[in-house]
C-alpha cells in the first residue's frame, strides 16, 4: 500500500525551514539546495511541493501574516474595543523569540516586495486586513465611550501601524533599546492618548 503523504504538513515543514534559514543567514543566502537540506529533503525534492524558490518564498511571507492572525484570534477571543485593539497590536509586536523571528523574516522580505508585485500584494493585503480590523475595534471603542479623540480612525490606525512596523525594525536592529517593556509602554501611551 502506498504511503499517504500530508502535503500541507510537508509544505509547512519547508516554510519553517525557510524561516530558520532566513533568520540565521538572511534572505539572499537562501538557495534551493540550502532549503532542501534544512528541510531534510534531497535537492530537487521540493518541486513536488513548490514549483520554484519564488513560490516557496511567497508562501513563507504569507505564513508570517497567517501565524500572527492565528495568534491574534486566539488572544482576542471575545474582547472588543480598545482591549481587542491592544491584543492585536501585541501579537504583531516582536515581544518574544517567535515574534522576533517573524520580524526578521518579514523585514527580509520587505526589500524583495519592493520589486516583486506578488510579494507586495501579500503585504498590502495583510496591512489592509489589519487596518480594517483596527478600525472596527476603534468604532467599537467609540460606541463604548472608551475613546474620545477628534483624530479620524484612519489616522489613529496609520500611527499604530507605523509604530508596529518600527518596533519590528528596531527590535531586530536595536534590540537593547527596544525591549518588550518599552514597546508595551509606547503602545499603552498611544492607546491612552485616545481615552477621554
Amino acid at each position: 500500500m502506498p504511503k499517504i503523504v500530508d502535503h500541507d504538513a510537508r509544505r509547512r515543514e519547508i516554510i519553517e525551514a525557510v524561516w530558520a534559514l532566513i533568520a540565521r543567514r538572511g534572505l539572499d543566502a537562501v538557495t534551493m539546495r540550502d532549503l532542501a537540506a534544512e528541510a531534510g529533503y534531497a535537492n530537487g525534492a521540493l518541486t513536488g511541493y513548490f514549483r520554484n524558490k519564488d513560490e516557496i518564498l511567497l508562501a513563507a511571507f504569507q505564513h508570517a501574516f497567517e501565524s500572527t492572525n492565528v495568534r491574534a484570534r486566539e488572544s482576542i477571543a471575545d474582547a472588543t474595543g480598545l482591549p481587542a485593539l491592544r491584543l492585536l497590536c501585541l501579537e504583531i509586536m516582536p515581544l518574544d523569540d517567535v515574534r522576533l523571528m517573524e520580524a526578521r523574516v518579514v523585514i527580509a522580505f520587505w526589500d524583495r516586495a519592493v520589486h516583486d508585485d506578488r510579494m507586495a500584494g501579500v503585504h498590502e493585503s495583510a496591512m489592509a486586513a489589519w487596518r480594517e480590523q483596527m478600525c472596527g475595534y476603534l468604532r467599537q471603542a467609540r460606541r463604548q465611550g472608551d475613546i474620545d479623540t477628534a483624530s479620524p480612525d484612519d489616522e489613529v490606525v496609520d500611527t499604530l501601524l507605523a509604530a508596529l512596523m518600527g518596533f519590528q525594525i528596531n527590535a531586530v536592529l536595536l534590540s537593547r533599546a527596544t525591549t518588550p517593556r518599552r514597546q508595551k509602554a509606547v503602545l499603552d501611551g498611544l492607546l491612552g492618548s485616545l481615552r477621554p
